[in-house]
């Protein structure tokens, strides 16, 4: 089965031309996958992305890794995560930000504890002025 629409036009899957270079037909994936032919047509044509299961077993036939069948996503180690972990550590003990807020949640009538917004916003205004720095 399809799993999720692609966000936009890029690939993020090789399946096509890895298929093609090891002569094998989409109609041979679907059976052995056991999914509808245009469910392969669709992982071709990157509108949809196989389920991590469905991989496996396309990587199984073609004999090729996981990894192998997605294409790159071109990411560098900037550092970032490091960074980001430093900035929650001084958030959260230096400024006194909590982890976690409590909020009403309405469906189950009942105070719940979530994720702080304001850490949350925070952080993602940190990484966007880290990435901003390394450019």
């Amino acid at each position: 089965m399809a799993k999720k629409k692609t966000p936009n036009k890029k690939s993020s899957n090789r399946i096509k031309q890895v298929a093609k270079d090891v002569g094998a037909s989409s109609r041979l994936i679907s059976l052995w996958v056991d999914v509808d032919y245009t469910t392969v047509s669709s992982w071709n044509s990157n509108n949809f992305q196989p389920t991590d299961d469905n991989l496996n077993q396309i990587g199984e036939l073609l004999e090729k890794d996981n990894r192998d069948l997605l294409e790159p996503q071109g990411r560098i180690n900037t550092g970032l995560a490091k960074a980001l972990e430093e900035e929650l550590n001084r958030l959260h003990k230096i400024e006194g930000l909590p982890y976690e807020v409590e909020h009403f949640d309405e469906k189950k009538g009942k105070v719940v504890m979530v994720n702080n917004p304001m850490l949350i916003a925070a952080l993602k205004k940190f990484a966007k002025e880290y990435k901003n720095k390394q450019k």
